[in-house]
């Protein structure tokens, strides 16, 4: 096989991505590491995408305005530049971390091609998106557990398979995020819609707000969310807020009627409703 004809060869192009990356790191961070009860770390932020699965206990991650718990079993994937701050469970946590540049996805975009340009790296792991809680998705588990072992243990051509795991991992965060209404998409008009939804769900926010923050109007905002998530804007914003209501539930303390208006809702009523329609039970159900 000559030169030429090598590097569009699948060895050719992974040879190409090891050798164009940076000081040669397939990763900064691969680990199992445990943190003693209540131990915290940060706050801090860097240039690389972070991403821990919680082995054993539970832990919060603190973000500037927000804090989201995680349990045994569940996943966070904090984008480069997010200040976050790490607290281990009254248990103590286990984890194991996966860090590394973002540059290793950069260098899958081969070519502009239309039916690849969803997968763009730079949108899934970013400020809009700067924390995905993944839970119950096994493989994401194992493809992040792959990529650590092949990393520990160094054998023959273990960073070419290492590399085809990212790009596994690309995949299916970019299949996660879709299935649970979090799209990737590369219309600019509705990154802005979901970015000031994901941001607001809490405050009294309505279909108005969001479309003159994404500067359109809101017969348009209806289009594109029914032309891309098969959603209305107002299904889309109470998912989010249902979502936030179970994670309250199910790690807090607090009262149903507190949950309610922390998650946006502007009353009981209407929140118990909605939350039935979704989550096929009444609030006060999950919490027996």
């Amino acid at each position: 096989m000559d030169k030429d004809t090598d590097q569009f060869s699948l060895w050719g192009v992974l040879k190409s991505i090891t050798e164009n990356l940076k000081c040669k790191r397939l990763a900064d961070v691969f680990r199992f590491i445990s943190f003693q009860p209540s131990e915290s770390y940060g706050p801090h932020k860097h240039l690389r995408i972070e991403i821990n699965y919680v082995k054993k206990g539970n832990c919060i991650l603190y973000l500037d305005n927000e804090c989201v718990t995680f349990r045994k079993g569940e996943v966070m994937i904090i984008a480069p530049h997010v200040n976050h701050r790490f607290e281990a469970g009254p248990g103590g946590a286990v984890l194991m971390q996966l860090e590394f540049l973002p540059e290793i996805f950069s260098l899958f975009n081969f070519s502009a091609n239309a039916a690849t340009s969803e997968l763009d790296s730079a949108f899934i792991f970013s400020e809009e998106n700067r924390l995905i809680k993944i839970v119950n998705n096994a493989p994401i588990i194992h493809t992040v557990q792959n990529i650590v072992n092949e990393l520990e243990q160094k054998s023959a051509y273990y960073q070419y398979l290492v590399v085809m795991y990212y790009a596994e991992l690309l995949v299916l965060v970019y299949r996660h995020m879709n299935e649970t209404y979090l799209p990737v998409c590369t219309n600019e008009s509705l990154k802005k819609a979901i970015a000031y939804i994901r941001q607001n769900y809490h405050s009294n926010i309505n279909i108005g707000h969001v479309a003159r923050h994404a500067g359109i109007s809101e017969r348009y905002l209806r289009r594109l969310f029914s032309q891309h998530l098969n959603l209305t804007p107002l299904d889309y914003l109470n998912r989010l807020r249902v979502n936030k209501a179970v994670e309250l539930l199910r790690n807090t303390d607090m009262l149903i009627k507190e949950i309610c208006f922390q998650c946006g809702f502007q009353s009981p009523q209407y929140f118990s409703r909605v939350f039935k329609q979704q989550m096929g039970i009444s609030p006060y159900r999950m919490l027996r």
